[in-house]
């Protein structure tokens, strides 16, 4: 499936979101996944992926669009999408590509030491 998946990195850091949804709107099958900084999205052979790292991922979803403007929009024209699912994991959170589910990291229960 990893063909079907738009990758853009320096995601949070440089604002990238508009341009990942336009890549989208162009190809409305795929998944977007949008990197940060000293964060790594490993995909497994199941097509699972799992976030590494001290930063996040943003996964865009365009499965459910309802309605995209991008067929009658010009070049500075903004863009209406409708129907977008957006999911920002951490650490440990998966996100199954097959079913497009995603789940958070698994909860941690930190103990002092004395």
């Amino acid at each position: 499936m990893t063909n079907r998946v738009i990758i853009d990195q320096h995601f949070r850091q440089r604002d990238r979101l508009g341009r990942l949804l336009s890549s989208l709107a162009y190809n409305p099958f795929a998944i977007g996944l949008g990197l940060d900084e000293d964060t790594a999205a490993f995909i497994d052979p199941d097509d699972s992926i799992e976030v590494v790292g001290s930063g996040a991922i943003t996964i865009v979803d365009v499965s459910g669009l309802t309605h995209s403007s991008m067929a009658q929009a010009n070049e500075a024209d903004p863009i209406c999408m409708i129907g977008v699912r957006l999911h920002i994991l951490t650490d440990g959170g998966t996100y199954a590509m097959h079913t497009r589910t995603a789940l958070p990291p698994p909860a941690t229960t930190d103990k002092e030491t004395t």
